[in-house]
């Protein structure tokens, strides 16, 4: 008996450090998985601007038959707002294209704005949040066009990304301000420069929508209301630069969900509207990759393709030469051919591939066999990790069959706590969007821990009700039988720790926790980052553990039954 009491106390004592150390494992953890994301750096954004800009030669000078391009983003305009608020946009449509782009992840402005510009996801250019300190290196349809008239519109943002001065022939850039309708004057600014400079890319950029969206809600009276003022403005820029020989092309960054925030898979956030309308479009409506806008326009002018594009040049989409159409391809197959050097030494792995259909082919190949790769010499750490918290689990159950049952059954009240609160209560997603804007991170995943927290606490209190239930004469914590209550609340926090482990496991095999060639799929990096907050907040439940199974074993009704 005097053993079986000690083991009690031992063994209570292992589980709590076992889960402190768990739990400063995961912060760790944590802490260095979401700097692998934010700090990506990737290995294809090698473009050095001031280099190219020494061999950038003038252009012959525009002629009136030369084609021009009118590109308009707009930030954060929904594909519903667009089709429900704006008449001028819709008015367009019926003359063009009709198209619907579908973002990256995450569905960020920085990362999509880079998309729009320059056609590289954030996994090529290395764009990854809204923290991104510039310029980016990646090729842009700005650079393509510095030995032609160009001019951009837009805040100040498009200058530290893209280094928009050293390339354009003008450009007005607008401080950044949330307070001020600035797109009315973004467009004045616009047309003017056209006016003086006669360019064949303006660039305008309109911000308005984005932040209003963020404040009320893509579905609120005001963001409607500032919708359809940057569809009058968007008019007035149409009226102001139609000739006969422009093509607009207006398109988004990336939409909202209901709640104000972007950046994950949400349908309302990655499927943008695509207007191209003008001399040289074509009547469609599809989906394309927004990665396709900028080769498609810079093929549509004659320029380059940016060197890093992942995107195709659609040929069904806008009129372009056979011999634009041939530079492209060739373009991407260099590109291609870099990319797939990069992760596994051999030019010869795109092989004779000259097609989008055919290259794009070889590079699965090519990326699937690293992935492979890449798993299967990451399965011995996470088959470690999953037989460690195996291994926890079977040394709870052998230490005692009546606390190994209570603890998983605290551990089903655990899932159901913490993930009613998480999907009904807040009704959030494993996405980015779950938090309206950067300067929530932190508040949100500190709510996250809390939850986690109490819900590890409530997983305890349910631990402690089922325990008595086990025995036919329940004994309360008291004398011999006190280690073993007190050692309970800890067991049960071990064994959804180790629950939480075996999925955090997953992820580190299928994906890793750092991030060196490719970007992992951010819904599951997301999960995976809630996964290891739970297991850091479910330390500080296991240090008051003991005393709410002490408290539960004090005053359950069978063990006072019992004890009368």
């Amino acid at each position: 008996m005097v053993m079986m009491r000690r083991l009690a106390w031992v063994a209570g004592v292992a589980a709590l450090a076992v889960c402190l150390g768990s739990a400063y494992g995961a912060y760790v953890l944590a802490g260095f998985s979401w700097e692998q994301v934010v700090s990506y750096e990737s290995p294809y954004a090698d473009f050095n601007r001031d280099e190219y800009l020494k061999s950038v030669v003038p252009a012959a000078n525009e002629t009136s038959e030369t084609p021009r391009v009118v590109m308009v983003l707009i930030d954060g305009l929904t594909l519903d707002a667009s089709r429900d608020y704006m008449t001028a946009l819709n008015t367009v449509r019926q003359y063009g294209a009709d198209l619907v782009a579908v973002t990256p992840q995450p569905s960020l402005s920085y990362p999509t704005w880079t998309n729009v510009v320059s056609g590289a996801p954030p996994e090529i250019s290395g764009v990854t949040t809204n923290w991104f300190e510039g310029p980016v290196a990646v090729q842009t349809i700005f650079d393509v066009m510095a030995s032609r008239r160009c001019v951009v519109s837009a805040t100040r943002d498009f200058q530290d990304l893209y280094d928009v001065q050293a390339v354009v022939a003008d450009s007005y850039l607008e401080p950044w301000d949330d307070t001020r309708y600035l797109s009315g004057i973004l467009v004045d600014e616009a047309l003017a420069m056209a006016e003086t400079e006669s360019p064949a890319l303006t660039f305008v950029y309109l911000p308005d929508a984005d932040e209003i969206a963020h404040t009320y809600g893509p579905e609120s009276p005001e963001y409607q209301e500032v919708v359809s003022q940057i569809d009058r403005d968007l008019s007035r820029l149409i009226d102001g630069m139609q000739d006969g020989r422009t093509m607009f092309v207006v398109t988004a960054d990336h939409g909202h969900v209901r709640g104000g925030g972007h950046g994950g898979f949400e349908p309302e956030t990655t499927r943008v509207p695509a207007v191209f309308f003008g001399p040289g479009t074509r009547f469609e409506q599809e989906d394309i990759s927004q990665s396709d806008i900028a080769p498609t326009i810079a093929a549509f002018l004659g320029a380059d393709v940016p060197a890093q594009s992942l995107g195709r040049v659609r040929e069904d989409i806008v009129n372009v030469t056979p011999e634009a159409l041939e530079s492209a391809q060739r373009s991407y197959r260099d590109f291609a051919e870099r990319y797939a050097i990069s992760l596994d030494g051999s030019a010869a792995t795109i092989g004779g591939a000259a097609t989008y259909d055919a290259i794009d082919q070889a590079l699965a190949e090519v990326r699937s066999s690293r992935i492979e790769e890449d798993q299967a010499s990451r399965l011995p750490v996470a088959l470690l990790a999953v037989g460690v918290a195996l291994a926890a689990l079977a040394l709870v159950a052998a230490a005692s069959w009546r606390a190994f049952t209570a603890a998983m059954m605290g551990t089903i009240a655990y899932y159901a706590v913490y993930n009613g609160l998480y999907f009904i209560v807040h009704g959030h997603k494993w996405s980015l969007a779950a938090f309206n804007t950067e300067k929530f991170v932190e508040g949100f995943f500190n709510l996250r821990m809390a939850e986690a927290a109490a819900a590890g606490l409530v997983a305890v209190m349910v631990a402690g009700l089922v325990y008595p239930l086990l025995r036919r004469a329940p004994k309360g914590p008291r004398k011999t039988y006190l280690g073993g209550w007190l050692s309970l609340g800890p067991a049960t926090i071990l064994a959804i720790q180790a629950t939480l482990v075996m999925q955090v496991a997953w992820f580190i095999w299928a994906y890793g926790a750092d991030v060196t060639w490719r970007l992992p799929d951010f819904t599951w990096a997301f999960k995976y980052d809630l996964d290891l907050i739970q297991i850091t907040a479910l330390g500080a439940a296991a240090v008051l553990a003991p005393l709410v199974t002490y408290l539960v074993g004090r005053y359950h009704p069978m063990v006072r039954r019992t004890q009368q």
